[in-house]
């Protein structure tokens, strides 16, 4: 008997052991499935968001985009509304009359001074916008009057432009004139010219064929006079 119930004792023990083992297995088989469900869940949450934060990314970025397009649209047409001013303004405004007031500054090189003088405007110059006056300016340059040459007058600027005031720089160097006058054998006489060697000084009534060789040479080729002084003595030397 002791046996039987031994044995007995040892096949309840074996099952008892045997229902343990499978409840271990399930429950090991559950959280398993749960460890498994969790991962799943967790990498499709981890999609969801990436892509949520993409989604909301890219229309945040088409947001900016077109809020900098249209900005940058706004800022373009408020230059080209500006630049339409500015052309009209300068158009109707900017046109020198004889209202304007011409204020002229004379520089002194040698001297290191500045005269300011009020001038009437030049008739010449009414009705001209800048680039006309600035183009008046250049043109005077090269036709300049002698007496503007003889002064030593080197340039002529425009320093401030407006319908209602021009006020323009001149600049003059006297050590630029190296001669005041110019001998020349014109049709077989001595003549004079200033320096600019386009004005009339003097027809002297001298004839060349009076003078030496080497005189008529000079005079063909020209002779550069440093003042009056220098002209009446050559001159003076001619006629005796």
């Amino acid at each position: 008997m002791s046996i039987i119930k031994k044995k007995g004792m040892v096949i309840f023990m074996s099952r008892k052991i045997y229902y343990v083992w499978i409840a271990l297995g399930i429950a090991v088989a559950i959280i398993a499935g749960d460890i498994i469900s969790y991962h799943i869940v967790s990498n499709k949450m981890e999609l969801m968001q990436t892509d949520y934060e993409q989604r909301v990314s890219e229309l945040v970025e088409v947001d900016v985009t077109t809020q900098l397009e249209d900005k940058a649209k706004e800022v373009v047409e408020r230059i080209v509304e500006n630049n339409a001013k500015s052309v009209t303004a300068s158009t109707e405004e900017d046109t020198l009359s004889v209202n304007t007031v011409y204020q002229v500054q004379r520089y002194d090189v040698q001297k290191d001074t500045t005269a300011t003088d009020y001038e009437t405007l030049p008739q010449d110059l009414v009705g001209f916008t800048r680039e006309q006056a600035d183009d008046y300016f250049k043109d005077y340059m090269n036709r300049l009057p002698v007496e503007e040459y003889l002064d030593g007058l080197q340039s002529i600027g425009i320093v401030s432009f407006s319908a209602e005031r021009l006020v323009v720089k001149r600049i003059y160097d006297s050590s630029k004139v190296t001669y005041r006058f110019y001998l020349i054998a014109v049709d077989g006489e001595v003549v004079v010219y200033y320096g600019d060697k386009k004005t009339v000084y003097e027809y002297t009534g001298i004839e060349t064929k009076n003078l030496s060789k080497e005189e008529r040479t000079m005079l063909k080729k020209g002779l550069e006079v440093k003042d009056e002084e220098e002209l009446y003595g050559i001159l003076e030397n001619y006629s005796s």
